[in-house]
């Protein structure tokens, strides 16, 4: 018999047929530790009271009660059953549904359930409250206890041939309560057996709701909604003032009207069509109003265009593409590298607000055919302009720091991006930002910007700390990008229409090194998704060419480019578990606009669900608040969580040193004397420090007295050894697994299966 998931709840459940199966099942889970392990994944999820439940309206595998039902009466089709196990061998919410509705079914099908018949009787007068409870002694109430009574008595039976008592029994007393005859009231259905037959007003509302989309899909078709829009003249009855085409040879030209604001706008068209733009010979032709707000849009080629023509810089020339030698493993030097490593890290946090003149600097041309650099700054221009908005697409939403406040808020859809405004986009979503002209940015969480004014040719600038993003142009080839990734500062040339490029920018931090002394190594990664684009840093004589289907990598002062097989899981959003993407739609309604971020996820860190506590404190994390992370390894409740959330930790010490600190401040404030040996442990251990003894410390601290030591030291051995041997930090009996870890030591065998390597992308 195969060892599946169905075949292991049948064995938990005691209801296999045959000795022989049961025998051979529980040999294979004790010969395998990922069955062993799962066997206890099971147990500790079915036990936890305070674990979520999936929503008993969800759709989709794993989510949906009909699937799971199917799939417990083994009625499902064989090629969904292996979806569905994979859906609880990730999520403890799911395998604890599954389980648990396995352990009843398989307790009911054994034994018959017994009824108390007091609480029969009860369950048959719901609906009919005139009928009297039957006392003891009567006989139908002697027979349903005795099991003997099938169907009810024809009505009257009871009053016309009473049943004479037997000559030996004393007969009851008289019954002070007649029954009442059940067919002289209609049957009712009870109030909390009307679920479903209240929703004939739904039908309507969808209908009503599809005609008012589609009312809007074709009003937005007639044009922008501004007051040229047909609907709006008809409404205020104000006439369009006409602006006349004057030819070119004209001497006066007159002056189109100013349009007025609608709150529909987007950003970019309010700020377009508040000023004409100059041109680079004279002054441009009123255009009509319906031109004016197409060359507007955001996304359209003729935008990008128009903007091209009337900034009066030349067009782009799209170099030929050269050869690239991809076979060379070793780094190339890059002569665009920072002349500091760790630059980007010091532009954090609050003090980024109060450095504007570094903001404004505009980018040093590429090559002698760029314009010339941007005049120098004056104390006139340090005033922040506007560079984009947030589009309004989906659920997934970023913050903002607010230096009056000196707190983040989250930014509502069509909110209008300032230069200098810093950005964090939290674990598991993913919003899009639009940056003037034309250039669509999609950020996946974790990461953090900073924008940045447009240069003197009017192309975008974004500078990015880490995380990571997809950037695309709205049709337009050749338009470019300027970027500072992790202090590497370089021009990305979107040299086809269709050209999209991934960005993900990281810290490398070596496993033993101390965050607060040894600076991190900047890790910078860009792939080409679609079509073909030009990389060049600041000094770089020449473009580089990266072609769709590869990477350049850069790390420090080195860089290369190599050939990728498969795009990373990121860029095609399924780098997330199902129950993360359950707490992010849990977390998402709770974030409020006007109130401040960190408050409302120190309230969400006390949410009944773990997913959601556990999503709260890492969001924190990126807000250089750890109370709440720190405290998450001392609560056995959340031990599912640890390891994303050690992830969080030791991202957070790559950081900066100055976040380092604040890491060991917070241990040393709740943590008391087990803080020092914490914060060692979430350095890691190099090779080195393992042969000195630092194998032995490890398995030492798997009996530690402090829950958090023990998690710690825990999290290390699985990421050199890349095994558990069934070991439990929250467990009370752990002498078994812990003398295992023993003669892994004394063998020699607690060693690296394969370093960390800066040229390996975790995503």
């Amino acid at each position: 018999m195969r060892l599946t998931l169905r075949t292991m709840l049948a064995y938990l459940d005691n209801i296999l047929d045959d000795p022989s199966e049961a025998e051979e099942l529980g040999r294979k889970i004790e010969e395998s530790e990922f069955a062993t392990g799962l066997v206890h994944r099971i147990r500790s999820a079915t036990s936890r009271p305070r674990l979520g439940a999936p929503s008993l309206e969800g759709r989709g595998m794993g989510l949906d009660p009909n699937t799971v039902a199917e799939y417990l009466d083994n009625q499902l089709p064989p090629d969904r059953v292996p979806d569905l196990e994979k859906v609880c061998l990730e999520s403890d919410v799911h395998l604890a549904e599954v389980a648990a509705c396995h352990q009843i079914l398989a307790l009911v099908l054994e034994q018959p359930a017994e009824v108390d018949p007091e609480l029969r009787d009860r369950v048959c007068r719901i609906g009919s409250p005139d009928v009297a409870p039957r006392a003891a002694g009567h006989p139908q109430h002697d027979a349903r206890t005795r099991g003997e009574l099938v169907g009810e008595p024809p009505l009257g039976a009871a009053e016309a041939e009473p049943v004479p008592p037997p000559a030996t029994m004393v007969p009851p007393p008289p019954q002070t309560e007649r029954v009442a005859a059940r067919g002289r009231k209609p049957f009712e259905v009870p109030d909390y057996l009307r679920v479903g037959q209240g929703g004939r007003w739904k039908p309507l509302a969808i209908t009503l709701l599809l005609a008012f989309l589609l009312s809007a899909v074709a009003l937005r078709a007639m044009g922008p909604f501004d007051r040229n829009h047909p609907l709006m003249r008809l409404l205020v009855g104000e006439p369009t003032a006409e602006v006349v085409q004057a030819p070119p040879q004209a001497a006066e030209v007159s002056e189109p009207p100013v349009p007025v604001a609608e709150p529909s706008l987007p950003p970019a068209e309010e700020a377009e069509s508040a000023e004409p733009e100059p041109t680079g010979t004279g002054a441009e032709p009123p255009q009509p109003a319906d031109d004016k707000a197409a060359a507007a849009s955001p996304t359209g080629a003729d935008r990008a265009s128009r903007e091209a023509e009337g900034s009066g810089a030349p067009a782009a020339a799209v170099p030929p593409p050269t050869a690239i030698d991809i076979s060379k493993p070793a780094l190339e030097p890059d002569v665009g590298a920072p002349a500091k490593p760790g630059a980007g890290a010091t532009e954090r946090g609050p003090g980024m607000e109060s450095e504007p003149a570094e903001m404004q600097e505009a980018a040093e041309p590429a090559s002698p055919d760029e314009a010339p650099p941007a005049a120098p700054i004056t104390p006139g221009n340090l005033q922040p302009v506007e560079v984009g908005y947030v589009k309004l697409s989906d659920p997934h939403f970023l913050v903002r720091y607010v230096p009056e406040s000196a707190d983040w808020f989250r930014l509502p859809a069509r909110s209008r991006l300032m230069s200098g405004d810093r950005l964090i986009v939290f674990p598991t979503y993913r919003p899009e930002i639009v940056l003037t002209p034309g250039v669509q940015v999609i950020l996946a969480g974790p990461a953090s910007v900073q924008t940045r004014p447009n240069n003197a040719q009017g192309e975008p600038e974004l500078m990015m700390e880490y995380g990571r993003a997809l950037i695309g142009t709205a049709g337009v080839a050749g338009a470019r990008i300027h970027l500072e990734l992790g202090g590497v500062r370089g021009t990305a040339t979107f040299l086809e229409a269709a050209s999209e490029i991934g960005i993900e920018v990281s810290r490398y931090l070596p496993p033993g090194a101390n965050p607060e002394t040894d600076p991190a190594l900047p890790v910078v990664r860009i792939y080409t998704a679609i079509g073909r684009i030009e990389w060049q840093t600041a000094e770089s004589p020449a473009p580089l060419p990266v072609e769709q289907g590869q990477v350049r990598i850069i790390i420090g002062g080195q860089s290369q480019t190599n050939a990728v097989s498969q795009s990373p899981a990121w860029m095609e959003g399924a780098d997330l578990r199902d129950v993360d993407r359950l707490a992010s739609d849990t977390l998402q309604p709770m974030v409020a606009a006007d109130r401040p971020v960190s408050l409302i996820l120190k309230e969400r860190s006390e949410d009944r669900k773990s997913e959601v506590r556990s999503l709260a404190a890492r969001c924190l994390a990126y807000l250089d608040s750890f109370e709440i992370l720190v405290k998450e390894f001392s609560d056995d409740r959340q031990r599912s969580y640890w390891k994303s959330e050690f992830d969080v930790l030791r991202q957070s010490l790559s950081r900066s040193p100055e976040t380092a600190a604040a890491v060991r401040k917070v241990l040393e404030s709740y943590c008391g004397a087990d803080a020092a040996n914490l914060y060692r442990l979430s350095w890691g251990y190099s090779p080195e420090q393992l042969r000195q003894g630092g194998d032995r410390e490890l398995v030492e601290f798997l009996d530690h007295g402090s829950l958090a030591v023990r998690v710690f030291a825990f999290e290390n051995l699985q990421r050199i050894t890349n095994k558990t041997l069934l070991y439990m930090p929250w467990a009370n009996d752990r002498k078994s697994s812990i003398q295992n870890w023993r003669k892994q030591l004394q063998s020699g065998a607690i060693l690296y299966e394969s370093l960390p390597s800066p040229l390996h992308s975790d995503g």
